[in-house]
């Protein structure tokens, strides 16, 4: 089995490749990289990929059935390759090598099945009293997400802005200086947390929080018992020296027994060139006779994993017939939270939401800020519209591009200029016209369908005027009103409507038979 040793360094190549395009992503923080590379590196993502199944059936919401064919055929591939915080645990792995030096070893443990079955069980039965929120709290590619976000993004910024002060003293201007992110601790806390919680386990126990917490590892999991590929011990060639085992990142070798938990077993293949013995390979083991004590414990396996599939399809399903009956009354003394264009609803978003931070990361004017309370409980960590950091761009479709769930669909330019995500609200007592008997006018001149628009008031004086009918509630006249307390702001729609286009105004040349003058 020595020519397989070619299938470790082709999975470390591949899974680079998709932690490298990851960080790059989320470090774009102009929004200069195509909509499609964000969608790629996000096809293969499981729940943001079920989630946009549900909402819309098309090709691009089919990489979770890419996943599971992946798995049946060829085992936890996705969980060496393809997840971003499953590679970023190889990465922290890799520095655990270096500081441990030849005490780095693993050892086979017996898997905590309960402890891992009965935290899938909750975070599928919660999807019944609380939405996704816990699945979120737990999602491999959202804690990537919220991971890169809070902690290397805010890094990035700042060595990126060490050498911009560098070269601009030197005289060169090449690269400009960025403001620093907010600080949102409802999101920060959580992703610091994860990130030392998978430091810790991975530095005592390697791949621990695949096999025991993440909800997608142990779905993965179950539908790798029944692959045809698997990482098999051949127990007539071995001679049980275990250079195997204490390479086994997933802790799954049990070289006493001479046997490989599959349902535990990531496919990183360190264990095929660490055997000289050529003992331990990749095989298609379909064939293989099965006892009746495992035939018993499969079926009652998929059983659960059908009864879990249910409950992760059919919840959204409900919560969205629910979501279509609410009422859209808008209550002006509410302000409320704006939902990005494309999010349709504050109950969509929450029901398809990740919470991964991909679109905020992405938002050139920074109006998307993670939520805390805003959306209430359950919708902590989802985008939400900040019009005190910026406003949404009149001709910007980021976000919706390149959302992985189906939480903030796609809109054409002409149709997201025309999705109302709320109503203005101008308070005249407030105006700083009214105030200071000064004038202004910014809401105006940044309101780009004028449905703030400026009437005579007093002398010289004009003030702003609104017309709900056309006003999309981008946010622009608030984020630059100056006024001490705001004066005018946007009432967030609870569903998202339909403004009237606005009419441009032509002016009338009258003809004539020769010059003006």
């Amino acid at each position: 089995m020595n020519n397989q040793k070619f299938l470790k360094p082709l999975r470390v190549i591949v899974s680079l490749f998709f932690l490298v395009g990851f960080i790059v992503i989320f470090s774009d923080l102009k929004a200069r990289i195509p909509s499609g590379i964000y969608v790629f590196f996000g096809y293969f993502q499981f729940l943001p990929s079920i989630l946009k199944f549900l909402g819309a059936i098309s090709i691009l919401s089919t990489g979770f059935i890419i996943v599971i064919i992946l798995t049946v055929l060829f085992g936890r591939v996705y969980c060496s390759t393809f997840c971003p915080l499953g590679v970023l645990q190889d990465t922290m792995g890799y520095v655990r090598k270096k500081v441990r030096g030849n005490k780095s070893r693993f050892r086979y443990t017996k898997p905590l099945n309960f402890l891992r079955y009965s935290i899938l069980s909750l975070a599928l039965i919660s999807l019944l009293f609380s939405g996704i929120l816990a699945i979120n709290l737990l999602d491999p590619y959202s804690n990537f997400g919220r991971i890169a976000s809070s902690i290397y993004q805010p890094v990035f910024i700042s060595i990126s802005n060490i050498f911009s002060r560098i070269f601009t003293s030197l005289g060169i201007h090449s690269i400009q200086h960025m403001p620093q992110k907010a600080f949102h601790a409802g999101v920060f806390i959580p992703a610091i947390s994860v990130f030392l919680l998978l430091g810790i386990m991975v530095y005592y126990r390697g791949r621990l929080y695949c096999n025991s917490i993440c909800p997608v590892g142990s779905i993965l999991g179950l539908l790798s018992k029944v692959s045809f590929f698997k990482v098999k011990i051949d127990q007539s060639n071995c001679i049980q020296c275990g250079k195997c085992q204490v390479v086994c990142k997933a802790n799954c070798i049990n070289v006493k027994e001479m046997i490989v938990d599959e349902s535990r077993c990531v496919s990183c293949f360190n264990c095929i060139p660490s055997c000289e013995n050529s003992s331990i390979g990749y095989k298609y083991s379909l064939k293989e006779k099965v006892s009746a004590e495992n035939i018993k414990e499969g079926a009652s396996k998929r059983k659960f994993l059908k009864a879990g599939l249910f409950y992760l399809f059919s919840v959204p399903l409900m919560s969205k017939v629910l979501a279509d009956n609410t009422n859209n009354d808008i209550n002006y003394e509410n302000k409320g939270t704006a939902t990005p264009p494309g999010s349709f609803s504050i109950e969509h978003l929450k029901d398809k939401c990740v919470g991964c931070q991909l679109c905020i990361s992405a938002c050139p004017t920074k109006v998307l800020q993670p939520s805390f309370l805003e959306y209430g409980f359950t919708g902590m960590m989802l985008p939400r519209m900040d019009f005190n950091t910026g406003f949404c761009n009149y001709e910007c479709t980021k976000c919706g591009e390149i959302c992985p769930s189906g939480a903030i669909l796609p809109l054409a330019k002409e149709d997201k200029k025309l999705t109302r995500v709320g109503v203005v609200k101008f308070v005249k007592k407030d105006c700083v016209v009214v105030t200071k008997n000064k004038s202004c006018g910014s809401c105006s001149e940044h309101c780009p369908t004028q449905a703030v628009h400026m009437v005579p008031f007093n002398g010289s004086l004009t003030i702003p005027e609104t017309d709900a009918e056309i006003c999309i509630g981008c946010g622009a006249c608030e984020h630059v009103c100056p006024a001490e307390n705001i004066a005018i702001y946007v009432i967030a729609d609870k569903i998202h409507h339909k403004a009237k286009k606005p009419v441009s105004e032509k002016v009338k040349v009258e003809k004539t038979d020769g010059f003006a003058f």
